[in-house]
């Protein structure tokens, strides 16, 4: 009889924390430079991860060292402290090459682990969907595969289940092969989910539904207030990137809705609210591009909503992070609230200065609680007010060999009422006057 063994009861790993701080270590911020904050911030992936720390190294160099990142004569130190502490394994602050990789283990003589494989290994771990653990281990073994030289021992982790390879061929070789042919392989898979993908946002397009996007740094709150806006049971943990896959919830209005036309009727209006995968300083390229389908959700949306963490004392930071990621993405242009959450954990005088906030985001900032809520009520309202602005109903007419006309609304407006007349189809549209211009020829009235 097997006995069953929780997480709790397995052996968690150990290990040192070790982060490179160039020159003076930039903005001080609660007494800390970037250095010790970002490393702080490695702390809480690794604890993500199930590992324990059992210390932290932060050397100051004027540049990284090509050979040995940290330089050979902090290594012997990184290698007796090692040893003096009984560790398996180090996590650098930053993204390492292979050559690196190979040169630090050799030269301490444990397991080297780098900032974007730990942010991999937490993804893997926290991936549900069949989309999300096909994109992340794509991210892993486009990752792995130059690095391969430097992989030392895991290399019998990638190429496992191989033997169909001729007498005398390298093992390096092998997993090379092997590796790319995983690559191609999901990458088809995930074309084929992308497609899936595509077509829910078709229909979810040509709907009366608008759609906003939940986006902000990991553990700003984004499922916190999903679950306070829509009622929804979204996984909520206090812990970095605690929801991956993107969820989707309806949140409906009653009265003052956002597509509004009879109060006396009592209608109701609902928005769609999606929920992505948080943002990281250093977040890896390959992480963006396999998620890229996932991220895109709010390229696609309507309104984004950016949450942003009040309580931490990098906020400016997480926020430079956000937009930078949206910039990658394409959507740094879309519609954006600023909901400044967890004010719930500061006094009057620790607020943010909303001033400062609106003169550089330029948009329209409330300060929530998503845990208690408090301010969400207005924020409710910002999104319907921004929703609705510049937005102009038409009736209009479209001939059955005007066939551009229905796909042009699907990708600019919306489609309250669709009835097919003998001389063409009658739709009633919900769509911003700059984009109506091009319909307009075609209005009833």
């Amino acid at each position: 009889m097997t006995e069953n063994i929780s997480n709790d009861d397995m052996i968690s790993e150990r290990a040192i924390l070790v982060g490179l701080e160039i020159d003076d270590g930039g903005l001080l911020i609660e007494g800390m430079t970037e250095g010790e904050r970002s490393v702080d911030e490695l702390e809480e992936l690794a604890k993500t991860a199930g590992i324990i720390v059992e210390g932290k190294m932060l050397q100051k160099r004027h540049s990284k060292d090509s050979a040995h990142y940290i330089g050979s004569g902090k290594l012997e130190e990184l290698g007796e402290l090692c040893e003096n502490m009984d560790v398996e394994t180090v996590i650098f602050d930053d993204e390492l090459s292979g050559a690196q990789i190979r040169n630090i283990e050799e030269a301490i003589g444990v397991k080297v682990v780098d900032r974007t494989t730990l942010i991999l290994d937490i993804f893997a771990q926290r991936a549900h969907s069949r989309e999300g653990k096909i994109q992340v281990e794509l991210a892993q073994l486009k990752y792995r595969l130059p690095r391969l030289i430097g992989m030392g021992g895991q290399l019998s982790r990638l190429g496992g289940g191989i033997g169909t390879r001729g007498p005398g061929e390298k093992k390096l070789e092998t997993d090379r092969r092997h590796i790319r042919r995983r690559i191609n392989y999901l990458e088809n898979e995930l074309k084929e989910v992308s497609k899936q993908r595509e077509l829910i946002r078709e229909t979810r397009g040509g709907s009366e539904f608008p759609i906003v996007a939940l986006v902000g740094y990991t553990n700003a709150g984004k499922s916190t207030l999903m679950n306070k806006l829509c009622g929804s049971d979204v996984f909520v943990e206090d812990k970095l990137f605690a929801t991956l896959d993107p969820t989707t919830r309806k949140l409906t209005f009653e009265n003052n809705s956002l597509l509004e036309t009879d109060n006396a009727n009592n209608k109701k209006e609902t928005i769609l609210m999606v929920d992505t995968v948080g943002f990281i300083r250093k977040l890896p390229t390959e992480l963006i591009e396999a998620f890229k389908s996932t991220l895109e959700e709010a390229v696609y949306a309507d309104l984004l909503i950016h949450v942003v963490d009040a309580a931490d004392a990098e906020y400016e930071e997480y926020i430079k992070v956000v937009n930078e990621i949206l910039n990658l993405l394409g959507a740094v242009n879309k519609p954006i609230v600023i909901a400044l959450n967890k004010i719930d954990c500061l006094g009057f005088q620790e607020r943010i200065p909303l001033e400062n906030v609106y003169g550089r985001m330029q948009s329209e900032v409330y300060e929530i609680s998503a845990k208690t809520g408090q301010g969400v009520g207005d924020l409710v309202k910002g999104i319907e007010k921004i929703l609705s602005t510049n937005k102009i109903e038409l009736d209009i007419l479209i001939p059955y060999n005007e066939g551009w006309v229905l796909p042009y609304i699907y990708d600019n407006g919306k489609i309250l009422e669709k009835e097919f007349k003998d001389n063409g189809t009658k739709v009633k549209v919900l769509i911003e006057s700059k984009k109506a211009y091009k319909i307009k020829d075609y209005s009833l009235y």
